[in-house]
């Protein structure tokens, strides 16, 4: 009976130690990202800083496809689209509006002029 008692206290104490380094190998496995990713952050933000507004330019630029596909998805359920005019019509001039409106409109969102860029 003793040796049974020895040989469970044993391999609870086996099991303990297990679960012990399972959860130290985690621990570092969470502390290794963790690092990595500021180490990330820090290398990009020590990019920006140096580069400035031409950092602040790759974002947007970057980042200009997405907003134009996340605008224009709910024209992609659209199967036509008729402009009427003719003799004085306005759509050419809501048009020219329309386009000469975005770069404001980007510089308002992102801060960045899109007229120096291109």
């Amino acid at each position: 009976a003793e040796g049974k008692r020895t040989q469970t206290v044993k391999v609870a104490q086996a099991d303990s130690g297990k679960i012990k380094l399972l959860g130290e190998a985690d621990a570092s496995a969470i502390e290794a990202i963790g690092k990595a990713e500021a180490e990330r952050m820090r290398q990009k933000a020590a990019a920006y800083k140096l580069y400035g507004d031409a950092a602040m330019m790759a974002l947007v630029l970057e980042s200009l496809p997405k907003i134009a596909a996340e605008a224009s998805a709910p024209l992609a359920r659209t199967q036509e689209i008729v402009l009427l005019g003719g003799e004085g019509s306005r759509s050419t001039a809501e048009i020219t509006k329309l386009v000469s409106e975005l770069p404001p409109a980007v510089q308002a969102l992102t801060g960045v002029d899109l007229s120096k860029a291109l």
